[in-house]
């Protein structure tokens, strides 16, 4: 398998190769899952969305700025991705620390590691010579941590103390190796996995599921560019798929039994310049957070698709425009932001628009942990 690879001008300070995917793109074919094309929207001008809000009775989008937490991570060496930290996949765990991956980490270096709130005490959870991990959920059938493996076409699984590493699947799905970026999970634990193939003149990324085991893989749909974020409405109706290579963000209706896709299309897209649609975030109003890496910054639409917000990570003293992922506080609007660049990798926090949805991670053997 040949992945394709990017450059991003992260500022005028200082260039930062990246490889996140394929060339940068403004439209692509998308198809539903029987294989029909599904319907497009076109990015609207700055003047036609504020039209439209002002006719919904939506206010103007707002600035919300985010604020440095920690640096928890440290500047990783030059290779391949370019020379820069790139965090991801955080998750906050019952015990009430944040759980991340460091994606850009080498070999004997910690790739899944804990940041402790109170204390801003960061412990390395996980190392190995080949992984690349590229997100990290806790799943409601075990309370355990499932990392993707973005280089290897893995979901590995490991319990939040760092102990029992194991592999629950890799291998071909329809005949193609996943490249598995992003996982949500389903109240039953289910995996539903983004697999970041596809570029403008070839869009065939998919959306597969797994059952809670890690078996019975299924592409629920394909003919995307680049998928990359991937979240749950709030009544785990629907997904939400962002596709990196386009800037748009799509809406998948799933059947009751979640094994299918009934209805697909686009919901809402962005000009992004450079950046591209990263990984995305659903709070309890159904809000959904899309973050443009590349741009230092997170959109925030309601599900009618009004731009409400923007969330700014500031520029200075030092460029960090590698934003990459987020998580809201169930219950609180307090959140947490990954970010990274030539300076390291950093937690950001910020204030949500809604309380963050209750997450599935309430499993026994964590809950009685001191929070």
């Amino acid at each position: 398998m040949t992945k394709t690879r990017r450059s991003f001008a992260l500022a005028a300070a200082f260039v930062v190769a990246l490889a996140v995917g394929g060339p940068a793109a403004a439209t692509a074919a998308m198809t539903t899952g029987d294989g029909s094309a599904a319907p497009t929207a076109p990015a609207q001008a700055p003047a036609q969305a504020q039209a439209r809000d002002g006719e919904r009775g939506t206010p103007p989008p707002r600035i919300v700025r985010a604020t440095r937490e920690a640096r928890v991570a440290p500047l990783d060496p030059p290779s391949s991705w370019g020379h820069a930290t790139v965090l991801e996949g955080p998750a906050l765990g019952p015990d009430g620390r944040l759980y991340f991956v460091d994606f850009t980490a080498p070999a004997g270096h910690p790739k899944i590691l804990r940041y402790d709130p109170r204390t801003k005490q960061v412990t390395p959870l996980h190392t190995d010579a080949t992984s690349r991990f590229s997100s990290l959920q806790f799943s409601p059938a075990d309370g355990k941590i499932y990392v993707t493996d973005y280089d290897n076409g893995k979901i590995d699984r490991i319990d939040p103390d760092g102990g029992g590493f194991t592999t629950v699947f890799s291998g071909p799905v329809d005949g193609r190796v996943l490249v598995p970026d992003d996982i949500a999970f389903n109240k039953a634990g289910d995996m539903y996995i983004t697999d970041y193939h596809g570029s403008l003149e070839k869009p065939d990324g998919r959306v597969v599921r797994l059952d809670a085991r890690g078996a019975h893989p299924v592409v629920l749909q394909n003919g995307l560019s680049g998928p990359n974020g991937i979240s749950f409405t709030p009544d785990f109706s629907a997904l939400w798929v962002s596709e990196y290579n386009l800037g748009r963000e799509d809406h998948f209706t799933l059947a009751p039994d979640g094994r299918s896709i009934t209805a697909g299309g686009v919901g809402m897209s962005a000009d992004v310049g450079g950046g591209g649609f990263d990984s995305n975030s659903v709070d309890s109003a159904g809000n959904v957070y899309q973050v443009v890496l590349g741009d230092g910054k997170i959109l925030v639409w309601n599900p009618a698709g009004d731009l409400l917000a923007t969330v700014v990570i500031p520029q200075r003293p030092q460029p960090e425009p590698l934003v990459s992922n987020l998580v809201i506080k169930p219950g609180s609007t307090h959140g947490y932001i990954t970010v990274g660049g030539d300076n390291g990798g950093y937690l950001y926090t910020f204030r949500a628009l809604a309380p963050g949805l209750s997450q599935p991670a309430n499993h026994q053997e964590l809950s009685g942990r001191s929070r």
